[in-house]
């Protein structure tokens, strides 16, 4: 039995603190690139950081814009790599010069090189730069970015706030309806690497604010608006208000929150992990995901959540006629969690095949893989990662 599976939908997950500091100016296609290249890294298995490898041709469809001169091949791969190895990150510290704070500065790669695939064509290989290892790869507190959402979104300054606002929702959800984030407009224009640029507040509004809160609006699962805050007669501050969308959750998120779950985040198994990831990825509210998580009991799917959730969300995909992110979201959790469709007949009988032929696959092919997925059935992510870092 074959599937066309699109999922796991690919998360590039960066530290919180990263997120709500660091100071860069990347391209809207750069840090598609960049969060492409980041959701590649495995957080559970890996111990440093390793090369990664893009086709040019994929990075081409990246980066060429319709419309746009294209200056060949050749020059336009040469000035991406210029570009990349030149772009810093400034992270600010509390080191003062002249009585003023000396922020520190890095770079985000350590060298890109080309390189000839297999099949021969050309590569770009990138290294992250060392000292990123921890907002990368030694993750306690972390967002969780889809790039499912971030596609979309043709501003570089809506993904960056993008990852701010989905760093706050996924810590301040449970607790609040909404969120509020105040920044004055000299310290929002440095979080977005635009210092001294948009002196004129007019324009500053119409080529940062408005865009960037609609794109976030429209493609996201996460509605935002903005007001000025004067200071006399000058605007001094933006206030950013923000809230997930997912309105279709609330006939169930009361079900869900009623039965209050003894399942946590800290206590998800590998598998458990990659499954939330996955429903997260999808637009559903953290609780709510961990609450459908808690509800999976089978031994048959024990230690392969991912793998189920992944399929439960094809068959969704492939009878829902919703369009909306989070109205699709929505019905995906009345399925599950109220209609329980996917506990009884024909899907079950469907998943559960599925589910079987996969694991049998794994065993046959990857002894190695086979023998993780076993011992983390019974570990945190976080025991399991402890165990992979002393084999």
């Amino acid at each position: 039995m074959q599937r066309n599976n699109t999922l796991p939908i690919p998360i590039a997950r960066i530290d919180n603190t990263f997120v709500d500091n660091a100071r860069y100016q990347l391209s809207a296609r750069e840090a598609k690139v960049m969060l492409f290249l980041i959701s590649k890294i495995d957080p559970i298995k890996q111990k440093r950081l390793h090369e990664q490898t893009i086709s040019v041709k994929d990075l081409e469809r990246i980066l060429k814009e319709d419309g746009k001169k294209w200056g060949g091949l050749y020059s336009e791969m040469l000035a991406f790599q210029d570009r990349m190895l030149s772009r810093t990150i400034s992270i600010p510290s509390e080191v003062k010069i002249d009585g003023k704070t000396f922020p520190g500065k890095m770079n985000w790669f350590q060298y890109i090189s080309p390189v000839e695939l297999e099949d021969g064509s050309v590569g770009l290989r990138f290294l992250f730069a060392q000292p990123l290892q921890p907002a990368l790869l030694d993750l306690k507190e972390y967002v969780g970015v889809s790039l499912l959402e971030v596609i979309p979104l043709k501003s570089s300054f809506s993904i960056r706030m993008y990852q701010i606002f989905r760093s706050h929702r996924n810590k301040l959800a449970k607790y609040q309806k909404k969120s509020t984030r105040r920044y004055p407009i000299a310290e929002l224009k440095s979080l977005l690497g635009i210092d001294g640029k948009y002196a004129d507040f007019g324009n500053f509004k119409k080529r940062v604010l408005n865009p960037l809160t609609q794109e976030v609006s429209k493609h996201t699962s996460i509605k935002v608006t903005w007001k000025g805050i004067k200071k006399g007669r000058a605007t001094a501050e933006i206030e950013f208000e923000f809230w997930d969308k997912g309105s279709g959750q609330s006939a169930t998120k009361s079900t869900a929150a009623s039965k209050a779950s003894s399942l946590t985040y800290e206590a998800l198994t590998f598998a458990q992990l990659k499954a939330f990831d996955i429903l997260v990825a999808y637009s559903v509210n953290d609780d709510i995901a961990l609450e459908m998580i808690s509800q999976v009991k089978g031994s048959e799917i024990l230690g392969f959540e991912d793998w189920y959730f992944s399929e439960v969300i094809r068959i969704f995909e492939s009878k829902t006629n919703l369009e909306e992110t989070g109205a699709k979201a929505g019905a995906l959790v009345n399925w599950f969690l109220k209609k329980k469709i996917f506990e009884q007949g024909d899907h079950f009988a469907r998943i559960m095949e599925w589910l079987q032929e996969k694991k049998k696959a794994l065993q046959e092919s990857d002894d190695v893989a086979w023998g993780n997925r076993v011992v983390a059935k019974e570990l945190t992510a976080q025991a399991f990662r402890a165990y992979l870092n002393k084999k």
